[in-house]
């Protein structure tokens, strides 16, 4: 009898694991869309809706079926695109990417839920009004968005051109959410047509805007300063809800909408200015990472080190050398990334001969 218990035991099938993670709602999505998330190992895709009440940049738990991690494979030669110059010295000290977080992270217990950072971040683009593809400001152009369907994958503009050179590279998903695509839609000009405007930009179809995605709409279409509209959303006391969400429900009605632009025009008109010319990385090294360093960090994140070097070299008009240089920085970064954490510090950037700058320089005078 105990022998048969044992064999029992042995033929039970073993039960299914699951785990717990928390997902953090990419920018320009809402309750009720569809998004989908890696495993924290980046071996399986998911999909899930967001619930309702969790805003763009929160989190909310969803329960996945656990894997068995996959064996290691042995270690690869690392093809460096671009032709990038690595030394033999700091190429010694190369190691293994970590796995992306992408937009998930195992559950906190503790505390509910873990902050996490997507594969493609977006924030850089978004900070500054930019397509989130090529970093041309939005409003410098025409803007389309990513449709599957006939429906939008998601609240995100991008530079018309750019997502059409997307869309023709064979890629098929979206760049940001990684969802299927099958068109661009040109998005009308609220300026011109704010009704066919509004039937765009509101992806639901429920006549109404949070004032997350009215401000996201504005930003990818005016020549305004997005850094106080972005201020204007942070606080819900702003003259802007005085104005255009009298009763504070958090929207904006499509009734509401005449008169909108012109306010928002006069309001946020941009400055101009800039911050002058960008300094030349050769002659000056420490200054062109401190112009690239706005909130003087003294780090810089792998997003904005690409915004950097794809402004420095003019390439934001061409949407495949935007990608090349995504391609040659996620490459090389963990060489330079020394302390691994996940950002160039000054001391690594300015490090000579072996440090990123004389790399980047390297590369631009020998082609």
């Amino acid at each position: 009898q105990q022998q048969q218990q044992q064999q029992r035991t042995r033929l039970r099938p073993r039960a299914a694991m699951s785990m717990k993670l928390a997902v953090r709602v990419p920018a320009g999505m809402s309750p009720g869309q569809t998004v989908t998330f890696p495993s924290t190992s980046g071996g399986q895709m998911f999909t899930t809706v967001i619930p309702r009440g969790v805003e763009p940049g929160q989190t909310f738990v969803v329960e996945v079926p656990q894997q068995e991690p996959p064996p290691t494979p042995p270690p690869a030669q690392q093809d460096v695109p671009m032709g990038l110059p690595v030394s033999p010295t700091r190429s010694r000290s190369l190691r293994a990417p970590r796995a992306p977080v992408a937009s998930t992270a195992p559950l906190d217990t503790a505390t509910g839920a873990s902050p996490v950072a997507p594969t493609w971040q977006d924030g850089q683009a978004l900070r500054h009004a930019e397509c989130p593809i090529c970093f041309e400001p939005l409003a410098s152009g025409p803007v389309g968005v990513f449709l599957a369907g006939g429906r939008r994958v998601s609240n995100h503009f991008f530079n018309l051109g750019a997502a059409q050179e997307w869309l023709r590279s064979g890629n098929g998903h979206c760049p940001l959410t990684r969802l299927p695509i099958s068109s661009v839609l040109a998005v009308p000009d609220l300026r011109a047509d704010l009704q066919a405007w509004w039937r765009v930009v509101d992806v639901n179809g429920d006549g109404r805007l949070s004032r997350h995605e009215l401000i996201e709409a504005l930003k990818a279409q005016l020549p305004i300063d997005a850094a106080k509209l972005d201020d204007a959303l942070a606080d819900p006391s702003h003259r802007l809800w005085d104005q255009w969400d009298k009763d504070r429900s958090g929207f904006i009605e499509r009734a509401e909408a005449p008169g909108l632009v012109a306010f928002v025009q006069q309001v946020f008109a941009s400055s101009g200015g800039g911050k002058g010319p960008i300094p030349d990385m050769a002659r000056d090294k420490l200054g062109w990472y401190n112009y690239w360093d706005e909130d003087s960090s003294g780090s810089l994140e792998k997003e904005e080190v690409v915004r950097a070097l794809v402004k420095t070299l003019g390439l934001s008009t061409s949407p495949s050398r935007v990608q090349q240089m995504r391609s040659t920085v996620d490459a090389i970064w963990a060489v330079f990334d020394a302390d691994g954490s996940e950002s160039i510090e000054r001391d690594e950037f300015l490090r000579p001969g072996e440090g990123l700058a004389d790399t980047i320089v390297a590369t631009m005078q020998h082609g």
